[in-house]
């Protein structure tokens, strides 16, 4: 198998920025208490004559402080309330993607599986050989299709197209083979099939890693 390339900046980015948006909440408090020390900081200077303001100013400048700090408290618990209730959704979507595909994966293996060792040692009968690529291509076509029924949100879409991308691949490997493809076409394909399951493998470790994020 080949591995695919990865790019390190843009990998980096990615998990920075995850990070970053699960670090609002710290933020919308850091902001908070620099209100707060702000305020403090004021009614000192006002008390020591350093700063002149009238009462009423500073009545008001506090008020006004006050109510910034509130906001931000009631829109932390919102925020809060609303990405924890969201993410346990994607949650059990992504579980339950996970189940229906392992439950086909297990299905179709048992059937592939076989036909896969006969056609990797197969190496005296050529039409024997060809043979079990047309059954595998059949085998893989009816995963595709199967697979394909899965009902999938937009944030697991990527995942989705990767495996179908890989699914297809492998059916066009064995189909191609039938025809009699050149050598270096068919390990093409082998290498972009083997890329896409990596590729839908490393987007759900991603996914668990994003929605495992804690501050």
């Amino acid at each position: 198998m080949i591995r695919a390339r990865k790019n390190p900046i843009k990998k980096f980015l990615r998990d920075f920025g995850y990070r970053v948006i699960r670090l609002k909440y710290f933020i919308m408090v850091a902001v908070a208490m620099l209100l707060e020390i702000a305020t403090l900081v004021i009614y000192i200077l006002k008390n020591e004559d350093i700063i002149g303001l009238d009462l009423f100013s500073a009545s008001i400048l506090y008020g006004m402080i006050s109510v910034i700090i509130l906001c931000f408290s009631v829109g932390c618990l919102v925020l809060i309330k609303t990405d924890k209730y969201r993410d346990v959704k994607r949650i059990n979507y992504l579980d339950k993607f996970k189940k229906n595909y392992k439950m086909l994966a297990d299905r179709y293996s048992k059937e592939t599986n076989r036909f896969l060792r006969n056609f990797d040692n197969e190496k005296l009968d050529i039409d024997l050989k060809i043979n079990y690529a047309i059954v595998l291509a059949e085998k893989y076509a009816d995963f595709f299709k199967d697979f394909s029924s899965i009902k999938v949100p937009s944030f697991l879409r990527d995942a989705f197209n990767f495996e179908a991308e890989h699914l297809i691949k492998e059916k066009q490997f064995f189909e191609e083979f039938s025809l009699f493809i050149r050598r270096d076409e068919l390990e093409k394909i082998s290498r972009d099939s083997d890329i896409a399951h990596r590729n839908y493998l490393e987007e759900i470790n991603r996914l668990e890693k994003v929605l495992r994020l804690v501050i």
